[in-house]
């Protein structure tokens, strides 16, 4: 179960979707995204069994669930009903044929259908039960605005994203293992999140986590933590974030072991005034290709654009990247409440990458930046 909200906040939640589900005249939507199903309060570990929430055209919420989170399930205070499906399907009856046996289909003429995403096979199961299925994430779409209460949720976790920070800076010297640095700072900041909230869980993800690429290999975004022995004279991003009951927040900050040489200085003065151009420009009203424009043209006018491989940033919230996005093309427009990423970065192979991020919430005038980690070269650079 989800901690943090109360059973009216989750109620009102789901009640939401039903006014969507009443809107569109649907027979009924499914939620077949796990996280949104942590959404409406229910936690569980995402594999080849799902949970399915059903909202019924008759405002009644069914929640599907395999016969391993059946007790689990009983806790959701927002399902009224909670069926348990078992594993053997031999007899030719899958989930599908189970949920439709539990599902009373109105007396409408035309039935069609919501649902969140679906695969192909998912698709045809439920077009051989309703007339139409109309394919639209409308529980993401109310996921992209935050609740004060949600925002307060992200900002204890941006918290401990710059508290993972610092400790990896703190143990960030030559002779260290990316691996090795990685490991003792995830568990010292999960010691302190149970030290400080008591009851910490484990959602996709766990509740803290980090990439941190060294040398030439932060010039790779993604860099999935080696082996590799950290080296005087070495570039290392600390790419970290943490998860408070399921909302996630990330800081990330480009580190020097030693004094950094001109090339990697000036680079990273380029990548420092775009990430704050980006914060700058995130306000309501602003649209997200937009902010991509501007901080895409000033790297390019310091030179710098052939060195540019990813986006601007990204949504925030229960998944680490999820919409809106500041990218080309996504023209949202920004509102109380969004919660994004900004992280430009540029990439020179063979030198270093260098990127900052920061976890930046919209407010009614402007943003607020919750994460606050120091970025200025002096505290960046690992004295040796």
């Amino acid at each position: 179960m989800i901690k943090g909200f109360s059973d009216d906040q989750l109620q009102a939640r789901i009640d939401k979707t039903k006014e969507f589900v009443q809107q569109k005249k649907l027979e009924g939507y499914f939620v077949f995204n796990p996280y949104n199903v942590f959404y409406f309060g229910f936690y569980y570990y995402p594999g080849k069994r799902p949970v399915v929430i059903y909202i019924h055209s008759n405002g009644k919420v069914y929640g599907f669930t395999p016969k391993m989170e059946y007790h689990e399930a009983l806790k959701v205070k927002v399902f009224d009903e909670v069926y348990a499906y078992d594993d053997d399907f031999s007899s030719q009856r899958d989930l599908y044929d189970f949920m439709r046996e539990h599902i009373q289909l109105s007396s409408s003429h035309k039935k069609v259908v919501g649902v969140d995403t679906i695969d192909i096979n998912g698709y045809l199961r439920l077009k051989e039960i309703f007339d139409d299925v109309y394919i639209i994430d409308q529980v993401m779409n109310q996921r992209q605005i935050k609740s004060p209460e949600e925002v307060e949720m992200l900002r204890k976790s941006a918290y401990y994203s710059d508290f993972i920070v610092e400790k990896g800076k703190e143990i960030l010297a030559p002779g260290v293992t990316e691996l090795g640095l990685l490991n003792r700072s995830i568990t010292k900041t999960v010691d302190k999140m149970i030290e400080d909230m008591g009851d910490v869980i484990y959602v996709p993800g766990g509740p803290a986590g980090a990439l941190v690429p060294s040398g030439v290999r932060t010039a790779i975004p993604h860099a999935l933590p080696s082996g590799r022995v950290v080296e005087a004279g070495d570039t290392m991003i600390l790419s970290c974030g943490t998860n408070v009951w399921g909302y996630r927040t990330e800081c990330e900050r480009t580190f020097f072991v030693g004094k950094p040489e001109a090339r990697k200085v000036e680079a990273f003065k380029v990548m420092r005034e775009a990430q704050e151009l980006g914060i700058k420009l995130m306000k309501p009203g602003a649209v997200c290709e937009e902010i991509e424009k501007e901080v895409i043209r000033f790297i390019s006018e310091a030179g710098y654009g052939q060195y540019i491989k990813h986006r601007t940033g990204h949504g925030k919230g229960l998944e680490e990247h999820e919409p809106p996005y500041i990218a080309a093309g996504d023209k949202t427009v920004l509102k109380p409440g969004m919660v994004f990423s900004s992280e430009p970065g540029i990439y020179i192979e063979g030198l270093s990458g260098f990127r900052h991020s920061d976890t930046v919430v919209i407010t009614e005038d402007g943003c607020e930046v919750l994460t606050k980690y120091p970025k200025d070269i002096e505290s960046m650079t690992i004295l040796i």
